[in-house]
C-alpha cells in the first residue's frame, strides 16, 4: 500500500516558440535553424543601451487563440514587466515577460476524463542559447552564448499542479502539441520549439526540474525525481526546494541552485512597451480564424467517414498532417474504412520503422490507394499488400511498378497451386491429422503454410478451395 506521504502532485510550465517570422521586440528573422551564431540578433536582442522594443502583433494574435483553445479567460488588457535575471544569455540582466497581468488565466485541457487546470498562459521572450563546452552544465570547461534565439516570442503556459501520474503528463502533453499544429502556432520540428520546466511537490518540497525538451524526456525526469524524493523520505529526510537540471544521457537530474521565489524575481512595470488592450472585436475575429480542433475532428471522422472511433483518434493525434492524408485518400476512393485500417496498422508502422513523418515521405494518397484498388482487383493478396506498403514508405517508388517489375501479382494458375498444396500436405502430417480429427483450425495453419511457399502469391480462396478437396 502507497504511503500517503510518498503521493505526489506535479504542476507544468511549458515554453513554446511561437511560429511567427519576426521576433517579439524586433525585426530580426525567427529562422535560426542553422544560421551562423550571433548573426540573426540586433541591439534589442542584446539589449544594448538606448535600444527600443516595439510588440510583435502576431504573437499576441497566436496567444489569443491558443487561450481561447484551451478555455480561459482573456485580459482586457495586458503588459510586460521586467523580471530580474542575472545569467549570460540575457545581457540586459532582465527578460521582458508578463507576472501582474498576463495575457490570459483560468482555463483547462480535458484528457481522458479528467481537466487540467491552466493557471495562467503569458508572453514572453526567449533568451539567448548556453553552450556548454567540454562537459555540461555543471561540468563545462567554459561557456559560449549565441543571441540568435535571444527574443524569439515564447507562449508560456503554466498548469494547475492536477498530474498524479508521468502518463496523464505524457497525455496532456501529446494533445495540447496536436492544438498547437492544428492552430499554426508553433513548429514541432523547429531546434527548442518546446522547453517544459517540470515541479513536482512531494511531502511539501517543491522540486523544478528546468528545460527538458521532448515528452519521452520529460516522463524520463519525473519519473527518476520520485524514485529519488521517495528514497529521501523512505531515508527520513527531507526534500529540499530546488532547482534541478535534467541530463537525458543519464536520465537523471542535477541539483543547480536553491529554487526561486516569485518575489526573487523582482518584477517591475516595462516602461519601454505600452499596455495593450484587447476589445471583444479583436478576441471574435481570431475566434472565427480557428481551424476545426483534433477532438472536433475525431467526432467528424466517426460520424462523416463512419470508421471506428480508436482509428480517428489514432489518425488525428499522429500529426496534422496524416489525418489530411486520410481525408486525401477518402476523396479518391470510397472506402474509408479501409483506408483507416491501413494507415492505422501497416502505414503507420511503416513510418515509424523509418522515423519519418507522412510529410517527411514520399508517400502520396494516389499511391497508397492504389495498393488498396490492387487488392480489391484481385491483382495482388493482402499478405503481399502489406509487404508493398513497406517498400512504398521506404523508396516512394509507385507501387504498380513495383508489383509488375517484381512479379508480386497474384497465382491464379490452378494446375501450380495444386502442386504447392501437395507438398504442403505431405509435410505437414499432424496438421492434415488434427483437422481430420475435428479440429477446423488446422486448414488456417496449413494455407499460412502454403501461403509461405509461395511468397503470398496466392488467392487465398483458390488455395482454401483446392485445400479442402485434398483434404476430403
Amino acid at each position: 500500500m502507497k504511503n500517503k506521504a510518498e503521493e505526489f502532485v506535479i504542476g507544468l510550465e511549458i515554453h513554446l516558440a511561437l511560429n511567427t517570422k519576426s521576433k517579439l521586440f524586433c525585426g530580426c528573422s525567427t529562422n535560426i535553424s542553422g544560421v551562423e551564431p550571433n548573426s540573426l540578433c540586433c541591439p534589442t536582442c542584446l539589449g544594448l543601451p538606448g535600444s527600443k522594443p516595439r510588440v510583435n502583433k502576431r504573437a499576441i494574435d497566436f496567444g489569443i487563440m491558443v487561450a481561447k483553445a484551451l478555455n480561459c479567460e482573456i485580459n482586457p488588457r495586458m503588459f510586460f514587466s521586467r523580471k530580474s535575471y542575472f545569467y549570460p544569455d540575457m545581457p540586459k540582466n532582465f527578460q521582458i515577460s508578463q507576472y501582474e497581468l498576463p495575457l490570459a488565466k483560468g482555463g483547462y485541457l480535458k484528457i481522458s476524463e479528467k481537466k487540467i487546470g491552466i493557471r495562467r498562459i503569458q508572453i514572453e521572450e526567449d533568451p539567448g542559447r548556453l553552450i556548454h563546452v567540454g562537459g555540461d552544465i555543471t561540468s563545462a570547461e567554459y561557456v559560449l552564448v549565441d543571441y540568435n534565439r535571444s527574443g524569439i516570442p515564447l507562449l508560456e503556459i503554466v498548469t494547475e499542479p492536477d498530474f498524479t501520474s508521468t502518463g496523464e503528463v505524457k497525455e496532456f502533453l501529446s494533445k495540447l502539441s496536436m492544438i498547437l499544429q492544428y492552430l499554426g502556432a508553433y513548429d514541432p520540428k523547429k531546434e527548442a520549439s518546446m522547453r517544459i520546466d517540470a515541479n513536482i511537490s512531494m511531502g511539501g518540497g517543491r522540486v523544478e526540474v528546468k528545460n527538458i525538451t521532448g515528452f519521452k524526456a520529460v516522463e524520463s525526469a519525473l519519473s527518476y525525481e520520485i524514485i529519488r524524493q521517495r528514497n529521501i523520505m523512505r531515508r527520513g529526510g527531507k526534500v529540499v526546494r530546488e532547482t534541478r537540471h535534467f541530463d537525458p544521457v543519464s536520465n537523471t537530474t542535477r541539483s543547480l541552485r536553491a529554487k526561486e521565489m516569485e518575489e526573487d524575481y523582482g518584477f517591475i512595470l516595462d516602461t519601454d512597451l505600452a499596455e495593450v488592450a484587447i476589445d471583444e472585436k479583436w478576441i471574435k475575429d481570431l475566434e472565427n480564424k480557428i481551424p476545426e480542433l483534433p477532438d472536433e475532428r475525431v467526432r467528424r471522422f466517426v460520424e462523416e467517414y463512419k470508421i471506428s472511433e480508436r482509428n480517428a483518434k489514432v489518425i488525428v493525434y499522429t500529426d496534422k498532417a496524416f489525418a489530411d492524408f486520410f481525408e486525401k485518400c477518402c476523396e479518391i476512393y470510397d472506402k474509408p474504412t479501409q483506408v483507416a485500417n491501413w494507415m492505422v496498422t501497416d502505414l503507420l508502422k511503416s513510418l515509424n520503422y523509418n522515423k519519418i513523418s507522412i510529410d517527411e515521405s514520399e508517400v502520396e494518397p494516389e499511391g497508397f490507394v492504389e495498393i488498396l484498388k490492387m487488392i480489391d482487383e484481385g491483382k495482388i493478396s493482402g499478405r503481399i499488400g502489406k509487404e508493398l506498403v513497406k517498400r512504398y514508405v521506404a523508396s516512394g517508388k509507385n507501387p504498380r511498378e513495383i508489383v509488375e517489375e517484381e512479379d508480386l501479382t497474384v497465382l491464379r494458375g490452378r494446375e501450380e497451386l495444386e502442386e504447392v498444396v501437395k507438398k504442403v500436405l505431405k509435410e505437414n502430417k499432424n496438421a492434415v491429422e488434427d483437422y481430420r480429427k475435428g479440429n477446423k483450425k488446422a486448414i488456417e495453419f496449413l494455407i499460412g503454410k502454403a501461403l509461405a511457399k509461395t511468397g503470398g502469391r496466392a488467392d487465398p480462396k483458390l488455395l482454401r478451395e483446392i485445400l479442402l478437396e485434398f483434404l476430403k
